[in-house]
């Protein structure tokens, strides 16, 4: 066993403290490993930048002798003592779903940020004492010896099970086929509470009804909101941390179905990632890179689940649900690195700058394209199978053949699983859409219209996008540019990515900066300030329309095949 202790004297200074012990069983050296990364983020995260003070002593308290290995790995030479005894500050001053954070309300750790394992016995229990105020409930999936003493079977366990404690955390449940659920509130936020228990069991319902059941015993919601804007949610085995803001708007509709959307999305995420793993990820190997090109899966399935289920629950109208189907698509076209990356190459560099803008046209979103493909499985499925069949069922299989049997899955095993269903060969839409470049609006049109469902267009209202091909990012008091359309009229003219517009045919453009340059479309003179210059560019439309808005709309008259399939897609196939 491994014990820690926890510490959180000052907690102003956002410094959380950490005592462990490490059995040597005899060794002469043992190397001791800080993750490299975190689960549900796809990146080298650095954590051990935020330590200090780390120092070794053996059981009598003298100083071992140590040194690094790597950047979050230290071995230490242990002079035949036998427990290495393990000291050191962690500085836990952000607040997101995935970090750690200590202040005078609250102490919030996400585990694999600040916990170290032995790199020869990582499958070891951990004994967690938290040092907290008496008076501090505790949140977590974590199995609780006393209020403050938790415990976990493994260094895997301990570090997919987050925690907050606080004197101020709220607490509700519910139960669906016999499973506990909680709902833990970290935070000042009006929510109706009877509202939000109906509502978390509907779409949980319908999640265990077409998985049948779920892999946890039961289930935490761990929810931060602060007071400023923030939208992020991770996802554990038994638990997801969320952290939204502003808090005081969530009385507002929209923020209100943000907070169901995000939610049902972690949850899913309990089958689809942390149980149904690629073979890339399993086991977790936290000290290097865990590459995959199976993002679109375990992202971007779960970004289509996620609000398509909130549809099917009943808590987003159709209107509602084609509305995030034509932001998707909207999305995805104005996202010029389509033509240049994969969603599947862009899954593998997730490592590289997948949280990131980047540079322009490089890449695209494995939420996003992802989105689109699950959907496009989905609606092939439904109509192949005139309604017997759907991604639901692939999902179903995919967690009973994978997931259940603690078997990693590679891209041909999702494709022969979706081929298995009907006769079409989805091998087609891999080569084109997942591992291709090719344009997906033809196929998304097509699969729509199984279901009864136009995609429109219709040109930008933003004289800028239609007619000569860039966006304007106009906060901050500042006229910037956002986007270029490649080979555009602003493109040809040289304008790029971060020009400032000070001055529209040497008229300041202020707040009416689409009306001066449609004023002066035949003769157009920017002044944009670019890194530190004044730089006078001309552009002038050449007739094309650069930027197209999508809307989705039910068909006029749908056929009684179209509205049946449209039954099917609505209710599911568990």
């Amino acid at each position: 066993m491994i014990n820690y202790t926890v510490k959180t004297t000052h907690p102003h200074r956002h410094f959380i403290g950490f005592e462990a012990e490490f059995p040597t069983q005899g060794r002469k050296s043992i190397t001791l490993q800080l993750p490299s990364w975190r689960p549900g983020r796809y990146e080298l995260g650095n954590f051990a930048k935020n330590i200090r003070a780390w120092r070794v002593k053996d059981s009598e308290g003298r100083d071992l002798k140590f040194f690094k290995t790597s950047k979050d790995a230290w071995c230490i030479e242990t002079n035949g003592t036998s427990i290495v005894c393990l000291r050191y500050e962690y500085y836990a001053a952000e607040l997101n779903a995935g970090s750690s954070f200590l202040d005078e309300d609250q102490l919030y750790i996400n585990p694999v940020n600040c916990f170290f394992f032995d790199t020869d016995h990582a499958h070891v229990t951990y004994e967690v004492q938290l040092d907290v105020p008496a008076d501090y409930q505790v949140a977590t999936g974590l199995r609780k010896l006393s209020e403050h003493r938790l415990i976990a079977s493994s260094f895997d366990e301990l570090v997919d099970c987050p925690l907050i404690a606080s004197r101020t955390l709220r607490h509700f449940s519910y139960e669906v086929k016999d499973v506990p659920f909680h709902i833990w509130i970290q935070g000042d936020v009006n929510l109706n509470e009877t509202r939000l228990l109906a509502d978390f069991a509907s779409f949980t319902k319908t999640q265990m009804k077409m998985f049948g059941d779920i892999p946890c015993k039961e289930y935490h919601f761990l929810f931060h909101f602060v007071p400023y804007f923030l939208r992020h949610g991770v996802e554990h085995c038994n638990s997801t941390v969320i952290t939204m803001g502003p808090a005081a708007d969530f009385q507002q509709e929209n923020l209100y179905l943000d907070l169901l959307g995000i939610s049902c999305h972690e949850l899913f995420h309990t089958w689809n990632v942390k149980n149904i793993r690629p073979i890339e990820m399993l086991p977790y190997d936290f000290t290097r890179e865990n590459y995959s090109e199976q993002g679109y899966v375990y992202e971007g399935v779960t970004t289509y689940y996620g609000d398509s289920l909130l549809w099917r629950s009943g808590l987003l109208s159709l209107e509602d649900w084609l509305e995030v189907i034509q932001d998707h698509v909207q999305d995805y076209m104005t996202n010029y690195g389509r033509h240049n990356l994969s969603v599947a190459h862009s899954s593998w560099d997730t490592w590289l700058d997948g949280y990131v803008a980047g540079i322009p046209w490089r890449k695209v979103s494995i939420y996003n394209e992802g989105f689109l493909i699950a959907m496009m499985c989905d609606l092939i499925l439904l109509e192949q199978s005139g309604g017997v069949s759907s991604l639901d069922v692939a999902m179903k299989l995919f967690y009973e053949r994978f997931g259940k049997q603690k078997k990693g899955y590679a891209q041909a095993d999702y494709l022969a699983l979706l081929n298995e269903l009907t006769d079409y060969d989805f091998s087609k839409i891999f080569h084109s859409y997942v591992n291709g470049t090719e344009e997906y609006i033809p196929m998304i049109r097509e699969v729509l219209s199984s279901v009864g469902v136009e995609l429109q267009e219709a040109p930008s209202s933003k004289w800028s996008e239609t007619h000569l091909g860039f966006s304007l990012d106009e906060s901050n008091q500042k006229i910037t540019i956002s986007a270029v359309v490649p080979n555009s009229p602003a493109d040809v003219s040289g304008l790029w990515y971060s020009d400032e517009i000070v001055a529209v045919n040497g008229v300041s453009p202020y707040k009416n900066v689409q009306q001066l340059m449609r004023m002066y479309a035949l003769e157009l003179e920017l002044t944009v300030l670019r890194k530190g210059k004044r730089v006078l560019v001309r552009a002038a439309p050449n007739g094309s329309t650069w930027v197209t808005k999508y809307r989705c709309v039910r068909t006029t008259e749908p056929t009684d095949i179209q509205d049946a399939l449209l039954k099917c897609w609505k209710e599911g196939m568990s």
